[in-house]
């Protein structure tokens, strides 16, 4: 894809955001110059509201919507909370610029003249009006120029890649290119926009994606060149992912029919993880299609692993009594219905202790990426 192709990308999808803000602020400008009941139409995003699609395997928001009144006291604030931040988002579309969800709130905050009345009072409040203009606009906020805060994930492996990087005086973007098998220790930061208009994955020779819930243990691979040998993209979302390390591991997968296999913890935080990788997040329920892989598999660790692998019992990690109520909120998703994962649940369970990655280092410091790893890839032993 050329600069212009890039370009065009980037210029297409901000026209489209803009003609919907425009068009979503005259349908109330019109109403209220009608004197018809002002209102915007807003998808529920509460638990109620969530379900878990069997078919697709992945969690989905349901289809219920909310209608939030100007004139009604109790949806007022709201309701301008939402149309500030839109007014926001235009500007920052306008203008070619990103910003970070904190800035979004100091610049929308402000007393009301005449009152003693904050317009928002803390950042929540921003960002859950940003999250109705994501259901509402069908745009994730990454698209409308806004992101969380510096990106938590990484990569390294035989992949290349573009990213648009903005210009700040107005101009053309800079295109930066990226060889995963030329970076540092530090390897390639994924940026907190990692949507097809910012970063274009331009070549991959890798065979599948290996996801590493530690930073740490991500380092020991990429030390020890694991991809090379395995001729794979290693990527860590440094523990609970962002939404961009998510977004790559998706499109890797749906864009490049890569298999994603997923490396956590033996603990029920960990593999909570993995399942947010696989069917996505009860709070990010409307980004599921966008975020989810729901053919990933797990590839450990598990409670069986220190069996089979014959761990000493100096890796044990007892089990607290939160550890087994989250064990036990877990058995009854039913993206965790499998008979594997819920022998693994008695295991733990029964056994009363949990394991982290690192524990390979008690036999050696190399041991993960040159006998564990490699053993179950070669098995496949993948849990659903």
């Amino acid at each position: 894809m050329s600069e212009k192709d890039i370009t065009t990308l980037l210029k297409e999808t901000d026209e489209v955001i803009l003609k919907k803000l425009r068009e979503w602020a005259e349908k109330i400008v019109n109403a209220a110059q009608a004197e018809k009941k002002v209102y915007m139409e807003v998808p529920v995003r509460t638990f109620s509201n969530v379900f878990f699609d069997e078919e697709k395997g992945i969690i989905q928001m349901g289809e219920r919507v909310a209608k939030r009144e100007f004139l009604n006291v109790g949806h007022a604030k709201k309701f301008l909370q939402t149309a500030l931040v839109a007014s926001t988002i235009k500007d920052l579309v306008s203008e070619g610029i990103t910003t970070s969800l904190r800035d979004v709130y100091y610049r929308i905050k402000h007393t009301i003249p005449g009152t003693k009345e904050n317009t928002v009072d803390e950042q929540r409040e921003s960002d859950k009006a940003i999250e109705d203009l994501e259901t509402m606009l069908g745009f994730v906020r990454e698209q409308m120029h806004v992101f969380s805060k510096g990106g938590k994930g990484k990569l390294a492996g035989p992949i290349q890649i573009e990213e648009v990087v903005p210009d700040p005086d107005g101009g053309p973007p800079r295109i930066v290119e990226t060889d995963g098998e030329n970076v540092g220790m530090g390897g390639w930061a994924i940026p907190p926009i990692a949507e097809p208009e910012r970063v274009r994955i331009k070549k991959v020779e890798a065979e599948f994606v290996l996801v590493i819930e530690k930073d740490a243990v991500w380092t020991r691979f990429h030390e020890d060149r694991f991809w090379n040998k395995h001729n794979c993209i290693i990527v860590t979302g440094s523990g609970q992912p962002d939404r961009a390390t998510r977004r790559i591991v998706h499109r890797l997968h749906y864009e490049h029919k890569l298999p994603v296999y997923v490396m956590t913890d033996a603990d029920p935080w960990g593999w909570y993880i993995y399942s947010v990788y696989k069917q996505g997040s009860i709070n990010l329920s409307y980004l599921s299609p966008t975020l989810a892989t729901p053919d990933s598999r797990f590839l450990g660790l598990t409670i069986s692993d220190y069996h089979d692998f014959k761990f000493g019992k100096e890796v044990k990690i007892k089990l607290t009594d939160q550890d087994r109520k989250r064990l036990k909120e877990m058995r009854r998703y039913p993206w965790f219905k499998h008979k594997e994962w819920h022998r693994e649940f008695d295991l733990m369970e029964k056994e009363g202790f949990k394991m982290e990655l690192e524990a390979g280092s008690s036999k050696y410091f190399r041991f993960i990426t040159k006998e564990y790893t490699p053993a179950k890839l070669e098995a496949k032993a993948f849990l659903p």
